[in-house]
């Protein structure tokens, strides 16, 4: 399968437009362009490849680090602007556990990479993409504790899912569809 896909230089897009938020004042409009273009790379990527019949497991991967990238980039520039408490430093230093957690646990059982695309793992990347958005009518703190709460949820049930599954299924739904997996095992 060739590298160069039109969904794989989507993806592979996402990289300098996170990194060129780091030269951004936050917030900006420059800041908010990378941002916002960013997020529809991200949106487009999957589609694409799904139309193009061109889905993979290095596409598959190259979204998770581009995501990475994004994330740590965005982190960067916004955590100094917000002035977060420490107790809000350590909630997300045990999400982001959690979440390597489940990724360890995933690439011990399965020997590769094993992000799930769960749906609450999408309902919390739509609200922390929507969230700088929202700093102007909501106080910074009433959103982090919101985005800790569902990154927390998710991240918890990703790391279930990856314990209790008995076969990789990156696109299941929620920690609910495991006895779907057990089914079909079973037929």
């Amino acid at each position: 399968m060739d590298f160069f896909t039109p969904a794989n230089l989507l993806t592979l897009a996402r990289i300098p437009l996170a990194l060129g938020l780091l030269a951004m004042p936050p917030l900006s409009p420059v800041f908010f362009l990378l941002y916002v273009l960013s997020g529809v790379t991200d949106m487009l990527d999957g589609p694409v490849a799904r139309r193009t019949h061109t889905e993979s497991r290095t596409g598959a991967k190259l979204d998770s680090l581009a995501d990475a990238v994004f994330l740590a980039a965005v982190l960067y520039r916004l955590l100094p602007v917000l002035h977060l408490s420490h107790r809000f430093l350590l909630a997300l230093a045990l999400i982001c556990f959690l979440r390597c957690g489940a990724w360890l646990v995933g690439y011990r059982k399965y020997r590769r990479f094993a992000a799930l695309h769960t749906l609450a793992n999408k309902i919390t990347g739509a609200a922390l993409f929507c969230a700088p958005f929202l700093l102007p009518w909501f106080p910074s703190n009433i959103l982090c504790v919101a985005l800790c709460i569902l990154a927390g949820l998710s991240a918890g049930e990703e790391l279930a899912i990856q314990c209790l599954s008995t076969k990789f299924d990156p696109n299941i739904r929620s920690i609910l569809h495991l006895h779907d997996q057990s089914e079909k095992e079973i037929n």
